[in-house]
């Protein structure tokens, strides 16, 4: 069996307690926590402590977006890993613990591809990326501007980085990315396409998926970074747009392997007719010449 270890960067009281709720928490899109332990160096009498996870093959989701994909995921393995995502998340929420960290790095993916929500309790703990001075967890372009301004999280909080998300699986775009003339906001850079209904322009070239469904993924994800919070779905109501999304790309997908199925038979009965024909002609031609030779 294969398993992944991190190493926590802080040390808290509360230690053993996290650890053993975060352990507690199974469900199919979160990466589970093994075991741990903690380290005293005699010598210098630094503690560590050591999380050991379940391992997943293939890493994590920055991985696969962008000109440095291992390859192109198709429209139905996004949405899926949106899906994925998106019941992780609700899993959590039920049992009113808030990620506060949900970024690409943090969704990791297994061997056949399937999203699962790492690290949900390590920035409880402390552990993670802060913003700015205060106390804030999260990763600038993904936490959301309530959370930051208020420093109290509620899973409106997750909603909001979920969208961001999302639209780095549409994009293949960072949350915040430069330019050589300025930084850009994806939401912001998005969202003028989205009110233009173009569902082309600011899609990842690599992603082949009609306009209308990009648009429909694109407005859900901007719905969830909407200001102010209340107006924001709840994990649940994503949940079931993804869902509907979902089915009807995958019947596209299987309308699509069928047509290409039909066009490839069409094409060996093309080449069935015509090799049966020149086998005619050369049965006629033969045919002929020993007629001629009687």
């Amino acid at each position: 069996m294969l398993w992944a270890v991190k190493r926590a960067k802080v040390l808290t009281n509360d230690f053993r307690r996290e650890v053993n709720e975060m352990a507690s928490k199974h469900h199919p899109h979160l990466v589970r926590l093994l075991g741990f332990c903690i380290d005293v160096n005699e010598a210098t009498e630094q503690t560590e402590q050591i999380l050991i996870y379940e391992f997943m093959p293939n890493g994590d989701l920055e991985r696969w977006l962008g000109p440095g994909a291992a390859r192109p995921l198709s429209l139905v393995q996004r949405v899926d890993v949106m899906i994925g995502m998106a019941e992780g998340l609700q899993y959590l929420h039920s049992f009113g613990i808030v990620h506060r960290d949900i970024k690409p790095a943090n969704i990791l993916l297994d061997s056949n591809l399937q999203a699962k929500v790492a690290d949900f309790g390590l920035v409880r703990m402390g552990e993670g990326t802060t913003v700015g001075a205060t106390r804030v967890m999260g990763t600038p372009g993904y936490v959301d501007p309530a959370y930051y301004k208020s420093q109290k999280a509620t899973p409106l909080a997750d909603v909001h980085s979920f969208g961001v998300v999302m639209l780095t699986i549409l994009t293949a775009r960072k949350a915040v990315y430069n330019t050589e003339d300025s930084q850009i906001n994806l939401k912001q850079w998005v969202a003028p396409f989205v009110a233009a209904n173009d569902g082309v322009t600011f899609k990842d070239p690599a992603l082949d998926a009609p306009a209308d469904i990009i648009l429909r993924l694109a407005r859900l994800a901007l719905s969830c970074t909407a200001m102010p919070t209340a107006s924001r779905p709840n994990m649940i109501k994503v949940l079931a747009e993804l869902e509907g999304i979902r089915e009807e790309a995958s019947g596209m997908a299987g309308d699509k392997m069928a047509r290409r199925i039909d066009r490839e038979i069409d094409e060996t009965r093309g080449h069935d007719i015509e090799e049966e024909v020149a086998n005619a002609i050369r049965i006629g031609s033969s045919s002929r010449g020993e007629g001629m030779s009687e």
